[in-house]
């Protein structure tokens, strides 16, 4: 648990000075591909800021619960189920 209180610390951390920037930052963005490609797109500052806020939030969630593993943990057999190959 230790190991995880020290990853939550530095997400929290990062969280904090990033969130600064929610600001300033434009939701949309102009790229240039080169060779004429040009256009808007979604700024990736957003996406990568929301993963880290959701493992974040994981670990808190996790640690909160002390050592044991989730209740709703999926067991080997739900994810065998879910990734069935057909034949």
């Amino acid at each position: 648990m230790e190991i995880l209180q020290e990853q939550i610390n530095l997400m929290q951390d990062r969280l904090i000075e990033e969130g600064k920037r929610i600001p300033d930052e434009p939701l949309i963005i102009d790229y240039d591909n080169g060779g004429g490609q040009t256009g808007l797109r979604e700024n990736p500052f957003y996406p990568a800021y929301e993963k880290l806020l959701s493992c974040y939030l994981k670990a808190l969630s996790f640690a909160g619960e002390g050592s044991s593993l989730p209740d709703d943990l999926p067991s080997i057999d739900d994810f065998r189920k879910k990734f069935k190959i057909a034949k």
